[in-house]
């Protein structure tokens, strides 16, 4: 409180002795409140604050109040500016904020000089306490209270206030717990002050020894978490922010320091204290003041608060009736315990008429407790209404029910802001407790568990939650996709290593930790490729139910219907279900859709193949595209391909000429070929009845092709159908290299159409024949094998049909067995037998199997085949000889008489060509010598088995005849036409040395007995003249060659 606020005396203040320590002179420089300034005191220690039972301050043994000694009437407590000097705390809202320097609460402070003032102080009391007050600077000795004071101005205390209180004092203070008032006691000593910071502040800031202390009245009224109290309206601009000063139990007492309790009774007014009698003798009888002070011991005059704490007698008169007689904030009849909390104050029974204030001991301790549990700023509050302020009776009366019942601080701070008329604001959560109290609540299962267990619980709880999203989003997000990326990669290297099944199992268990749409596809194209259509079907169907399943509408992806789609079109020719696909999931839903539409096209056009009516559901699906899309270049691509597939030459032509005329045209390669074939069949086809009108118009083919194997040089197509144009103009060479690249580009390309496999197969047959051509016989087999795989692998696929076109490739390899080989004639037959079910059977093969069984001396088989030949072709020298030597050797020897008799009229009639037969080098004479030779001994042969058979002895003599024209013959062929020589007629071993038919007319005609006829049995291995394979692999032997025995 300034020094211009206190109150004026009554009278002359007691004189000290000098060595009583400072005294308060009017005539010094000093006030007497001044402690001579903050600065001085030593800093802040917590040596001295440990526990309760640290020692005091030095000579605060010994403070204490005697009686006989006092000056004064009654101990003013006084205002806290007063107490701690010009340089303390000024509690004056209004007043600038002080500066409090540094403080030294160690154990072994000294004492301030400015304590004294104490003494000094309490003789300034004045006898009336309503006496104005003036700045002591106007004071003088002779100065005197003026004589009257309005009646509501009478702030006189009741007389019997505190009577009794010294013998109280006394008489407890052997016995009183020096932490129980210790706030009034020695402790005053502001070198001494004590520690602010309970355990918690000590804690939480080890280094204490530069506490600043804010403004009493401004900064400590303002806490950083208060709450306005309910009760009291929050003053207009009152600083949020607050300082917890707060005093800890376990300092050892309620120590104010320099903020003791001033209890100056000019601040108190009214009914309660008009008895109140601040006689010094009472006052020196009650509280042993005065002899202390007046022999100027300066330790007595630091403090008072170890004899104030033994106060426990204290009474306020009429403070049971203000209580009614029960514990204060119990309800009635029932007593509320001490320190009771959260209370509402009812302000009805607040304001009631309240009588004189009469403490007992208990609520006294009481009091005293609940101050020391109340923040600082609430409390210097308290201890200003208490001691200086004018406050009315009722309430004085309510603060202090309020204090002895341990009310709560913020129903205390509603209070008191009320009486002030400012807000005191409550650190949020602020409760102070006695050290006992607090080690009961530390112990208690419920402070453990929310200030011990429930922190670490919540940290686990944090970072378990954190580890437990962070593990599921690694597990979900990282592992698991790794986890089946891997399983995929590894069931997608089975399909080429051909173990389908468990591909198709790793699949599964992939998809069921992970699903990728992706993986669909490849593994489909994957089985597709292997030909494993029914896992590629299975993964389509998977794939269409998945994306279904990923819309609302319940529509398959677009891209996986097109793929399955192509999938039935292309491969599995299963053109119902293509067809099927592309309605249900696309074109039933978007009618128009372009993508759907030319698959649509497409399927129909290879369905019409098969059903030719689909061609014009292919047209509609393009008209449509047409009508909708306009005329772009795909979809005037695929009306091309319609008119060639239709055979439509007069559109065709137009068509071509639009692309042909710009390569800014698009069209695809594969369209190209297929145009260029198509052109070249109509210019190579053998006209019947009318021609075409627009053939004469074909032109530009190699140009068409050409750009198909510029727009695509890995297309197999192209070079099939450039190797036929070569063919057929006749340029091998070039035919050779193409259909080298053609072969090349199949091998490469994949299967995609049943044409392009019967293109392909045509291609190795074709080769295998040039390759034949030019003796290179092995490699020539090994690709008609190659095509013979193809077209059983086709046919069992049903992607090929049986056709007479692909047994060339059988036939070819019977030739090669036939012709070629080692003669293996059963394995030669067998390829004939192919080629025949193919439907490729002509005369020459007949004749190639009946000669193969004649070999094999499988004689009706052989007729038979011989026969059918000769029924398909002209009758030649060769099957009639071949047919003439079967009968006989059957023994049908009328059939073979005749043709014997056909086939000399041919020979016959050869020989007649040339002048005379002589011994020649000429191969055609030879040859025409020779089988005259062998014709006319197997028919004289055959006529003499005749006569035996039908005894008639005119065909024996024809025989004779025959054997004699058979003679000539062998004589021209072995004599050499020089020397004239004769010579073996073959250097064969088995090549008779003698006339065979010198032979049999010997026998004719002196017949012995066993005697089997010489009869020629080698045939002609083709029925061809010239055949093409004697050129190739001449044969190793005539027909004069073989010789037979008997019938």
């Amino acid at each position: 409180m300034p020094a211009d606020d206190l109150p004026l005396p009554d009278h002359e203040p007691a004189v000290l002795s000098a060595d009583s320590g400072p005294a308060v002179s009017q005539g010094t420089g000093q006030d007497a409140d001044d402690f001579g300034g903050l600065d001085d005191f030593a800093p802040f220690d917590d040596a001295g604050t440990d526990s309760p039972d640290a020692p005091l301050a030095d000579g605060g043994a010994d403070a204490s109040f005697s009686n006989a000694d006092s000056g004064s009437d009654f101990m003013d407590f006084g205002d806290l500016g007063d107490l701690l000097g010009s340089s303390g705390p000024d509690l004056n809202p209004d007043d600038a904020e002080p500066d409090l320097g540094e403080f030294d609460l160690g154990e072994n402070a000294a004492p301030d000089p400015a304590a004294d003032a104490m003494g000094d102080f309490l003789d300034t009391l004045p006898n009336d306490p309503g006496a104005v007050e003036e700045p002591l600077d106007d004071i003088s000795e002779d100065a005197a209270p003026p004589d009257e004071l309005p009646a509501d101005d009478d702030f006189s205390m009741p007389e019997d206030l505190l009577n009794g209180l010294a013998d109280d004092i006394e008489s407890e203070r052997a016995s009183a717990d020096t932490g129980d008032l210790g706030d009034f006691g020695s402790d005053l000593d502001l070198e001494s002050l004590p520690d602010f910071g309970s355990d918690e502040i000590t804690a939480s800031d080890e280094n204490t020894s530069d506490i600043e202390i804010p403004d009493l009245d401004e900064d400590l009224g303002s806490f950083e978490d208060a709450e306005p109290v309910d009760d009291v309206p929050a003053a207009a601009g009152a600083d949020e922010e607050s300082m917890d000063l707060s005093f800890d139990e376990g300092d050892g007492g309620f120590d104010l320091g320099g903020e003791s309790l001033d209890l100056d009774t000019s601040s108190m007014g009214g009914d309660t204290f008009d008895n109140f009698n601040l006689d010094s003798d009472a006052l020196k009888a009650d509280f042993n003041i005065g002899s202390d002070i007046a022999s100027g011991d300066a330790a007595a005059s630091s403090g008072f608060g170890d004899d104030f704490g033994n106060l426990e007698d204290f009474s306020l008169p009429g403070i049971d009736n203000v209580f009614n007689g029960r514990t204060p904030g119990a309800a009635p009849g029932q007593a509320a315990p001490a320190g009771t909390k959260g209370a509402v104050v009812d302000e009805a029974d607040l304001l009631g008429e309240v009588e004189e204030i009469s403490l007992t001991d208990e609520d006294f301790g009481k009091l005293q407790d609940t101050l020391a549990s109340y923040p600082l700023n609430l409390r210097i509050a308290c201890e200003e209404l208490i001691a200086e302020e004018a406050v009315s009776p009722d309430l004085m009366s309510n603060l202090i029910k309020l204090l002895v019942r341990g009310a709560p601080a913020k129903e205390t701070a509603a209070l008191a802001g009320k009486i002030l008329g400012r807000t005191i604001p409550i650190p949020k959560g602020f409760e102070k407790k006695t050290g006992e109290e607090l080690e009961a609540e530390q112990a208690s299962f419920a402070y453990i568990f929310v200030h011990n267990f429930l922190p670490v619980l919540r940290l686990f709880m944090g970072i378990a939650l954190v580890a437990v999203s962070l593990g599921y989003l690694i597990w979900n997000f990282i592992y698991l996709p790794q986890k089946a990326e891997s399983i995929y990669k590894k069931g997608y290297e089975r399909i080429a290593a051909g173990e389908y099944g468990r591909a198709n199992d790793r699949f599964n268990e992939a998809f069921g930790i992970h699903q990728k749409k992706d993986w669909f596809y490849k593994y489909a194209e994957a089985f597709r490729d292997e030909r494993q259509y029914i896992y590629a079907e299975e993964k389509y169907d998977q794939l269409l139910y998945y994306t279904a399943s990923k819309n609302k509408r319940h529509i398959p992806e677009k891209k996986a219907v097109l793929d399955y789609a192509n999938l039935e079109t292309n491969y599995l020719r299963n053109y119902a279900k293509a067809d099927s696909l592309l309605w249900r999931n696309i074109l039933d839903y978007i009618p128009y859709d372009r993508d759907a539409l030319l698959a649509l096209g497409d399927n129909n056009l290879a369905w019409g193949e098969i059903e030719p009516a689909r061609y014009e559901d292919a047209r509609e699906a393009y008209a449509k595209l047409l009508e909708n899309y306009g005329r772009t270049d795909p979809v005037l691509e695929r009306m091309l391909k319609y008119f060639i597939r239709t055979d439509n030459l007069g559109e065709v032509l137009p068509l071509q000429n639009y692309f042909m005329y710009s390569e800014k045209r698009r069209i695809t390669a594969p369209t190209l070929a297929e145009l260029g074939g198509y052109l070249l069949d109509k210019r190579t086809e053998e006209v019947r009845g009318v021609p075409n009108e627009y053939r004469d118009s074909i032109g530009g083919i190699r140009d068409v092709l050409l750009r198909a194997v510029r727009s695509d040089t890995m297309l197999p197509e192209s070079y099939y159908h450039l190797s036929r144009y070569y063919e057929y103009y006749g340029n091998s060479n070039d035919e050779r290299l193409t259909l080298e690249r053609a072969n090349a580009a199949f091998d490469a390309a994949r299967e995609e159409t049943p044409r392009r496999l019967a293109y392909r197969i045509d291609a190795l047959r074709r080769y295998a024949g040039i390759l034949i051509n030019r003796r290179e016989f092995f490699p020539a087999e090994e690709q008609l094998v190659k095509g013979v795989h193809l077209y059983e692998d086709g046919l069992s696929r049903r992607i090929l049909k049986s056709s007479p076109a692909y047994g060339k490739l059988y036939a070819d390899l019977g030739d090669l067995e036939y012709f070629v080989k080692d003669g293996d004639m059963r394995t030669a037959i067998g390829y004939y037998r192919d080629s025949e079910r193919t439907g490729y059977a002509p005369p020459e093969i007949l004749y190639r199997m009946g000669a193969a069984h004649y070999q094999l001396r499988q004689w009706p088989d052989a007729l038979n085949r011989f026969f059918a030949a000769s029924s398909e072709m002209p009758l030649n020298r060769r099957i009639l000889y071949a047919l003439g030597n079967v009968s006989y050797l059957r023994g049908n020897y009328h059939a073979a008489q005749g043709y014997y008799d056909r086939l000399l009229e041919i020979l016959d009639a050869d020989r007649s060509r040339f002048p005379l037969i002589m011994p020649t080098d000429n191969e055609e004479q030879l040859e025409l010598a020779e089988r005259l030779m062998v014709a006319q001994n197997n028919m004289g042969v055959t006529l003499e088995a005749l006569t035996e058979r039908t005894g008639s002895n005119s065909y024996r003599s024809r025989a004779q005849g025959l054997y004699s024209d058979s003679e000539r013959a062998w004589d021209v062929m072995t004599r050499n036409p020089l020397s004239m020589v004769r010579m073996r007629p073959s250097p064969e071993i088995t090549a008779p040395g003698v006339n065979p038919a010198y032979l049999n007319v010997q026998n004719s005609l002196h017949p012995v007995p066993d005697y089997e006829p010489q009869f020629f049995l080698r045939i002609d291995k083709d029925v061809l003249e010239p055949s093409p394979w004697e050129g190739l692999a001449p044969p190793a032997f005539h027909l004069s060659e073989g010789l037979s025995s008997g019938r």
